[in-house]
């Protein structure tokens, strides 16, 4: 996992859910890029998408029996 991964990471963890282009701002990336890492991270299978489109909606997919 890249940097910016881990630190796109650790954001989703502290918002319900957000776009790329909001991310971006947090993350002081552009957007495409911001794009293309929350893409990364849904093929990792650690974000889903919550609203698709052109800018989706992502948040932290829930990992099953984590905690027990």
């Amino acid at each position: 996992m890249t940097p910016n991964e881990k630190e796109l990471l650790e954001k989703f963890k502290r918002v319900a859910k957000a776009s790329a282009i909001i991310m971006s701002k947090e993350m002081d990336l552009s957007v495409d890029y911001t794009q293309t890492i929350c893409n990364r991270l849904v093929e990792k299978g650690l974000l889903k998408i919550a609203t698709p489109g052109r800018w989706p909606v992502y948040k932290i997919k829930e990992i099953k029996g984590k905690g027990k």
